[in-house]
C-alpha cells in the first residue's frame, strides 16, 4: 500500500496569465499558496488481471484503454497499470476552482512513480503532469496548478516565453502566516462547474491584441500583492483581489454570473471586509474573501470554509513493504 497526499492551491494575482497563448508572448506569473485541503491516493496490489479505479465511481476493468477516467486512461498509455486499485479521495469536490484536477493528476504521477521505485524531483512532477494534461490531453488550462500542488508553499511562479517555469518562494514567518490565514475564508457560491469551456474563451480571447492588455494589467498585480503580503497589508490585499477581480470578468462572459455578482457586492458591503474574487476559471467554486480577523470570524457558517497555508506539495505519506 502507499499513500500521497496532494494539496489544493488558492491564487492571489495573476490568473490567467499562465495560458500557453499569453505566456508565449509576454511572460506570465502568478503568486499562490498551498493550503491544507488535499486529494489523496492510495495504491496497493489487489488482482494480477485486473486495474481498479475508484474516485466518485468504481471501474474495474481488464484492460488501461477501457478506462472512462481520462486523466487514467491517459496515463495508462505510460505506465503499467495492470493488477493495482487506485482509490482516490479529496477533502473538497471538483470543480470548486482550487486546482483540483492538477491535484489529482500530479499525487497520481507522484504514487505511480514511486509505487515503481522511482523518485521524481517537484519540478519534473509539475512538469510531467502539466504536459499531460495540457499537451497530452489537450485541456484548455494554464500551468500554475500543476507547480502549486507539486511544490507546496507560498510561491511566486513565473512562466517563460520558452516554456520555463521559475519557482520563487515568498518567506514569511509563522505569525504572519497566521494572521493571513485568519484573514482569509473562502466561500462557496453556485454549484461545482467545468472550467474547460470558460478557460477556452480565456485562452482564445488571449490571442486577440485588444484583450492582451487585461492579462496584462492582471500581470502588473502580482508584484504588488507580493509586497502586501509580506507587509501582511490585509486591506491593499483586499483592493488587489477586487482589481483582479474586474480585470478578470473581462476575459469571458462564463466568468460572473447575476448569482455571484449579487454574492461578491454582498461580501463587500460587509464591514472588515476589504476584497474578493472568485478563484479558478469562473463561473462557480469558492470566492477568497479577505478582511479583518473579526469580520473573517463572522462570515463562518456552512458556505464557508477557513484554510491555513501548507508546505510539502505533493508527499509519499504511508508506504509499506
Amino acid at each position: 500500500m502507499l499513500g500521497v497526499r496532494t494539496p489544493f492551491r488558492i491564487s492571489f494575482s495573476g490568473g490567467s496569465t499562465d495560458l500557453p497563448a499569453f505566456y508565449q508572448k509576454y511572460g506570465g506569473k502568478v503568486i499562490s499558496t498551498s493550503i491544507n485541503k488535499y486529494m489523496y491516493h492510495f495504491i496497493h496490489r489487489f488482482d494480477s488481471k485486473m486495474i481498479q479505479i475508484k474516485y466518485s465511481e468504481t471501474e474495474l476493468v481488464d484492460d488501461a484503454k477501457k478506462i472512462k477516467h481520462k486523466i487514467v486512461n491517459k496515463i495508462g498509455e505510460y505506465y503499467d497499470l495492470t493488477g493495482l486499485d487506485i482509490n482516490s479521495i479529496a477533502d473538497i469536490p471538483k470543480g470548486s476552482g482550487l486546482g483540483s484536477s492538477s491535484a489529482y493528476t500530479v499525487g497520481l504521477l507522484n504514487g505511480l512513480n514511486s509505487n515503481s521505485g522511482f523518485t521524481l524531483s517537484k519540478d519534473d512532477l509539475a512538469n510531467l503532469a502539466a504536459d499531460l494534461e495540457i499537451n497530452k490531453l489537450g485541456e484548455p488550462i494554464g500551468k500554475q496548478d500543476h507547480y502549486a500542488t507539486a511544490f507546496g508553499g507560498l510561491n511566486k511562479i513565473e512562466f517563460n516565453k520558452d516554456d520555463t517555469v521559475t519557482i520563487e518562494k515568498i518567506d514569511i514567518d509563522d505569525q504572519s502566516k497566521k494572521f493571513l490565514s485568519s484573514s482569509l475564508s473562502l466561500v462557496k457560491i453556485g454549484p461545482s462547474r467545468s472550467a474547460s469551456k470558460i478557460l477556452k474563451d480565456q485562452s482564445q480571447l488571449m490571442t486577440e491584441d485588444k484583450n492582451t492588455k487585461y492579462g496584462k494589467e492582471i500581470l502588473a498585480l502580482v508584484d504588488p500583492m507580493i509586497d502586501a503580503i509580506r507587509r501582511c497589508d490585509i486591506k491593499e490585499i483586499g483592493n488587489l483581489l477586487n482589481e483582479n477581480w474586474k480585470l478578470k470578468i473581462n476575459l469571458s462572459d462564463g466568468v460572473s454570473s447575476k448569482d455571484i455578482d449579487q454574492m461578491v457586492s454582498s461580501l463587500l458591503d460587509k464591514p472588515g471586509i476589504y476584497g474578493t474574487k472568485l478563484l479558478g476559471a469562473g463561473g462557480g467554486g469558492y470566492l477568497l474573501v479577505a478582511g479583518e480577523p473579526n469580520s473573517i470570524k463572522v462570515l463562518n457558517s456552512d458556505d464557508c470554509l477557513s484554510v491555513d497555508f501548507e508546505n510539502s506539495g505533493s508527499t509519499v505519506i504511508f508506504k509499506d513493504n
